[in-house]
């Protein structure tokens, strides 16, 4: 018993030391294990750092290109473009942001006159020049328009300068210096005449341009409108009174084309004001009406772009208007159509003015014009061979002028298949009716060459 005893405790002896040797060499274990955990903690954060340093300086010269890309490289996101002859020569933003075209115009003339009682004149002239810079600033819909005119003598003079805010084109405020909503062949550019002038009836009741503000708007696809006030002293000239010129026009398209918005008159797309050039497959109509008016017009302090200002001689006299008694309530108003179809083009204008003076033993006047024109093409797009009529009545209650007429037949060549580039010819027989019975005739040849960048 006694040996089996010391045997059962040296045994449980050597279980304990063979226990205390497993868990001396599990804790040793479990210690390298943790030595090397942190050890290799170590190491990550290292390795982290160093990726952090690289991402950071990869960041920062990323951003120094980006910078220096902004600085330097600004024109990659310009566009620059010249479509054709007569479109200009554009420069815009990617983000349609910002947009100028310059457009510059020139129409070299050559005259024949021959008026009676008076030498037969011959002149070689520069008609026209205009350079015309046009596009939008900051945003697609704030447009702008600048427009200026050279003269034989070098002396330049502004024309158009004015913005549209075109955020909706239903209701489009516009500021400025530009053409009066009036008159259909006023509102025609100049580039863009059937015949080499304007009528004899636009010399004497066309308002031209002026400078104030004005709304338009075009009402879905068959109207366009436009109403302002302005100075009433024409273009470049400012109030020297409080008696300002209203005016307002109204232009329906009730067949068959597209109306946008665009141009002096916001009549755009296939309405646009010209007088011919139609559409092959569609008939094209436009009918508008206009009113204008200044009260208290002082002629010997404002005169409007037209020829009012010899009416004015006619009723008061000159020693009044120098007097600056020359005053009255000026009313106008117009109305006109336009056909066209292809190769055939037919519009008509009337005027009607009324001068009713301010101070008594001076007489009310009413005077009232129209013209009638025409064209077809005899080879489309490119021979055209046109007519005008265009007649004004003067009140004769005032002595002066009774009459005006003119009878104006016309060849046009279209290089271009536009009004762009062209070669016209015109001859306009003009005659001049006064009261007392005297009559002056004139004969008028004229040759014009237009050229459009």
């Amino acid at each position: 018993m006694i040996r089996l005893f010391a045997l059962a405790i040296w045994l449980a002896s050597l279980f304990a030391f063979v226990c205390f040797l497993g868990f001396n060499a599990y804790s040793q274990s479990k210690g390298e294990e943790v030595d090397e955990l942190r050890k290799r903690m170590e190491e990550l954060e290292r390795e982290y750092r160093s990726k952090m340093e690289e991402l950071r300086s990869r960041i920062e010269e990323l951003e120094g290109e980006r910078e220096r890309e902004e600085k330097d490289g600004w024109w990659k996101r310009i566009e620059v473009e010249y479509k054709k002859p007569g479109d200009g020569f554009t420069i815009k933003t990617e983000d349609g942001n910002f947009k100028l075209r310059t457009r510059l115009r020139a129409q070299i003339q050559f005259s024949v006159n021959d008026t009676d009682r008076e030498d037969t004149a011959t002149d070689f002239n520069l008609r026209r020049f205009r350079v015309t810079w046009d596009g939008n600033a900051f945003r697609p819909w704030l447009l702008y328009k600048f427009q200026i005119s050279g003269d034989n003598n070098g002396n330049f003079q502004l024309r158009d300068a004015y913005f549209d805010f075109a955020y909706n084109t239903l209701f489009v405020p516009r500021p400025g210096q530009f053409k009066v909503p009036f008159s259909r062949e006023e509102l025609t550019s100049s580039s863009e005449l059937q015949l080499v002038e304007r009528s004899v009836v636009n010399e004497e009741f066309a308002l031209g341009r002026d400078r104030g503000t004005a709304i338009y708007g075009v009402l879905g696809n068959y109207i366009v409108y436009g109403a302002g006030v302005f100075n009433g002293d024409g273009r470049n000239g400012s109030s020297a009174d409080s008696n300002l010129l209203y005016a307002g026009r109204i232009m329906l398209t009730p067949c068959c084309g597209e109306l946008k918005y665009g141009g002096d008159f916001p009549a755009g797309g296939d309405y646009k004001i010209e007088p011919n050039f139609g559409e092959r497959n569609k008939p094209l109509v436009a009918i508008g009406a206009a009113v204008a008016g200044i009260p208290g017009l002082n002629i010997g302090r404002k005169t409007p772009d037209s020829n009012i200002d010899e009416r004015f001689g006619e009723i008061f006299g000159g020693d009044v208007i120098a007097a600056g008694n020359a005053e009255a309530d000026v009313i106008s108003f117009t109305a006109d159509a336009n056909f066209k179809y292809w190769i055939f083009s037919l519009e008509g204008e009337y005027h009607l003015r009324n001068i009713d003076p301010k101070e008594g033993g001076f007489e009310k006047v009413t005077d009232q014009g129209f013209r009638v024109q025409s064209g077809f093409f005899v080879v489309p797009e490119f021979m055209e061979v046109a007519g005008r009529f265009a007649y004004i009545d003067f009140d004769d209650d005032v002595d002066g002028r009774d009459s005006r007429w003119e009878i104006t037949p016309g060849l046009n060549l279209y290089l271009s298949k536009s009004h762009k580039y062209k070669l016209q010819f015109s001859y306009s027989f003009i005659r001049d009716e006064d009261t007392d019975g005297q009559k002056i005739d004139q004969n008028v040849f004229l040759t014009q060459l237009q050229a459009y960048f």
